[in-house]
């Protein structure tokens, strides 16, 4: 404790004058003095993010276990992510960032970061890394996508980079000494929240556990996030990772049948806190597991894109089936996730072609009585199918 009470003091010395290096300041938490009880923890932590943002069905019990996460991920080999996604602006995943910056251990927040910036801060801070706007940020940026896509899981969470700093080289055969730049490997693991309006990459979302935010309707409430002090509940989380470190790092929760292998790897650091929790809370983690990737599914453009074209083929009792005719079943549908960002735009042949091409799907020309046209044969989707609805087909 004593060391912990030196450290934040020296920290704050430091920074005092200079208001933008407390951006990058991370204060140690000073664990609760007395031993937590983790359902208890864990409630008061869900009961916390409902006060102050509208949420959906089980994210107030996910964040709640993956905030406990932040401040025990280095007992596990996987760093669970969050991906807040909202369909349109103020759906609430601004404010929500913004509690959950209060209650994580060791957060930075931002909502522009370049790829150098991101795997030195991690690095250097070992933080909790809040992305706010990643609409923005990651289209077009394949290497921040990349380090993303890889900073979940611990052995594979490095980049390599040359540095400017030189070392003495010996050359093999003549033994001479000469001087040159050097390998540096940089951690990119730690936990993160990725935020953004519209869908995340499929890649960064397949990592993610997904909370899909809506707008509150008039007769919903919620708090402003006013003076909103969560030192206490830090500390208790503090305590609680202080107190049970080897179980967690230990554990190997039971994981429901239901989620696929990247679902389970990115659950199980949560299910792990849940059961150590006891009480509801093992049931409840998996309920949430099991409702959120449910969701996930129904809400991915892919995946609800070709639930759609499976219930095609159901509807009309057919096994192909023209591309016009296709778009026409599709176009009758309306506020499905494969169709936002197209302004209200109707499906044409030419999207549908563009958005099957990388699954492997291409129309061909079919014949059908006497009309000769490009179409689609329901066993080209057979793969697709299992893949992206394994619990439908």
């Amino acid at each position: 404790m004593a060391q912990i009470k030196k450290q934040n003091k020296e920290s704050t010395m430091k920074t005092e004058n200079n208001p933008l290096a407390n951006l990058l300041e991370l204060p140690v938490v000073e664990p609760w003095p007395e031993p937590v009880d983790g359902k208890l923890l864990l409630d008061e932590l869900a009961r916390l993010l409902e006060r102050f943002v509208v949420l959906p069905p089980w994210a107030a019990d996910t964040m709640a276990l993956w905030v406990l996460h932040t401040y025990a991920f280095k007992c596990r080999d996987v760093s669970t992510y969050l991906g807040i996604e909202s369909p349109v602006k103020r759906c609430g995943k601004t404010t929500l960032l913004t509690v959950l910056s209060e209650v994580a251990n060791r957060v930075i927040v931002s909502s522009n970061i370049s790829s150098p910036a991101f795997y030195r801060v991690i690095e250097e801070k070992q933080p909790t890394l809040l992305i706010d706007e990643a609409d923005t940020l990651l289209p077009g940026n394949d290497e921040l996508r990349g380090i993303l896509n890889a900073g979940y899981r611990l052995k594979t969470a490095y980049v390599v980079r040359v540095s400017n700093q030189e070392k003495e080289v010996k050359d093999s055969r003549s033994g001479a000494e000469t001087r040159g730049s050097r390998l540096v490997s940089f951690s990119c693991w730690c936990p993160k929240a990725i935020a953004s309006i519209g869908h995340l990459p499929d890649t960064l979302a397949d990592r993610c556990i997904l909370i899909r935010m809506e707008r509150k309707s008039p007769g919903q409430k919620c708090e402003r996030c006013r003076n909103l002090d969560a030192t206490i509940l830090k500390r208790k989380c503090a305590r609680f990772v202080l107190d049970h470190g080897p179980d967690i790092a230990s554990a190997n929760p039971e994981i429901p049948a239901s989620l696929n292998d990247r679902e389970a790897d990115i659950w199980e650091p949560l299910l792990a806190l849940s059961d150590l929790a006891g009480a509801d809370w093992p049931n409840r983690a998996r309920q949430a597991a099991v409702g959120l990737a449910g969701r996930a599914v129904e809400n991915n453009p892919i995946s609800s894109l070709l639930s759609d074209i499976a219930a095609a083929f159901r509807t009309l009792k057919v096994d192909r089936i023209f591309s016009r005719t296709l778009v026409a079943e599709l176009n009758k549908l309306t506020g499905r996730p494969w169709a936002e960002g197209r302004n209200g735009k109707e499906a044409t042949e030419q999207w549908l072609s563009r958005a099957l091409r990388p699954h492997g799907i291409r129309p061909g020309s079919l014949r059908m009585g006497e009309a000769v046209a490009k179409g689609y044969l329901r066993r080209d989707f057979e793969k697709a199918f299992q893949l992206h609805l394994p619990n439908k087909m």
